[in-house]
């Protein structure tokens, strides 16, 4: 018991390292041909000894093969490159930096209810990223990251291609609406979100459309996604996003609620506490979700399960 605890209290360590190793580029410098730990002193001017460490760290890991000191990566270190379009680098920086600050301050959360984010950056979480524009860039390439891969199952289990338009409403670059667009090319699809995100994708199939949505979503689509964005805010400021998609449909229109339901996860506990610590939100229950989208006017007519973690609201105005 005594050891467990000793290995749970250093955990962290390892993250940091991998994190500090997607900081330095060094599984994209393996890939280019510095791969050796001379190669990579010679072209960073990097500390040997401790290079050498973490190096030693990353191959015992299973990130990096060594074979007559060269070394090559392994298909878990091929994730970490910032130029593998499949990757996961963008989603290993998310976690650290203000993240891994806040999540030091927790006890402020857990004795106030409110982030500590916000107590010690002085702003919200999102007012914060829109101040900082590489900060923000990166956030949403994690998430691009991630959903790419959640949402891949999306258009076909959602039959999209009976909506002429479609409007993913704060979908930050795109993944779910991209991965519908491929699917049905006859639907006309729309991304909202902030314009300093929008202008930044890249996708010509999808117009881009800027905006607020606390303020006001445009009504040019009969179906509205929200894909995991009801779970950054809490209740009152949810209701707003989900009451502005009731203004924007006409009579009829369908919405997609896409979030995890805490219940449905075991270990959702350290996720929900990371939305407090964040953004004063938590991740919901299946009934909070519903009592939510119900309060806002709309029916709910169907649920439907997308992946081991996520389900689908199909409801309608």
């Amino acid at each position: 018991m005594k050891n467990e605890l000793k290995n749970m209290f250093t955990e962290h360590w390892k993250y940091l390292a991998v994190n500090a190793a997607c900081e330095l580029n060094i599984f994209d410098k393996i890939f280019i041909g510095q791969n050796s730990s001379s190669k990579l002193i010679e072209s960073n001017n990097w500390n040997f000894k401790s290079l050498k460490n973490l190096l030693d760290f990353l191959t015992n890991d299973g990130y990096l093969n060594l074979t007559n000191k060269i070394y090559t990566l392994t298909e878990k270190g091929n994730l970490l490159r910032e130029e593998n379009p499949e990757g996961l680098y963008y989603a290993c920086l998310n976690w650290s930096a203000e993240h891994l600050v806040s999540w030091q301050n927790l006890k402020y959360s857990i004795q106030s209810g409110k982030s500590s984010f916000e107590q010690i950056y002085k702003k919200p979480y999102f007012d914060y990223l829109n101040e900082h524009p590489e900060k923000l860039c990166k956030y949403h390439k994690a998430m691009f990251e991630y959903a790419i891969e959640d949402y891949k199952e999306l258009p076909l289990i959602i039959d999209f291609g009976v909506h002429n338009t479609i409007m993913d409403v704060g979908g930050g670059y795109g993944a779910a609406i991209s991965l519908i667009k491929a699917k049905h090319q006859n639907s006309k699809c729309f991304l909202f979100d902030l314009h300093n995100v929008v202008d930044q994708v890249t996708n010509k199939n999808i117009e881009r459309i800027g905006g607020d949505f606390f303020d006001k979503i445009p009504k040019c689509a009969e179906a509205i996604i929200l894909s995991r964005v009801l779970h950054d805010w809490n209740d009152e400021k949810a209701k707003v996003i989900l009451k502005n998609c009731f203004e924007a449909l006409p009579y009829g229109g369908h919405l997609y609620v896409i979030e995890n339901f805490a219940e449905k996860i075991n270990d959702i506990f350290l996720l929900s506490l990371s939305m407090t610590v964040i953004c004063e939100s938590y991740e919901r229950t299946r009934f909070e979700y519903e009592n939510l989208v119900n309060e806002t006017n709309f029916r709910i007519i169907k649920i439907i399960q997308l992946n081991n973690l996520q389900y689908i609201i199909k409801a309608i105005k």
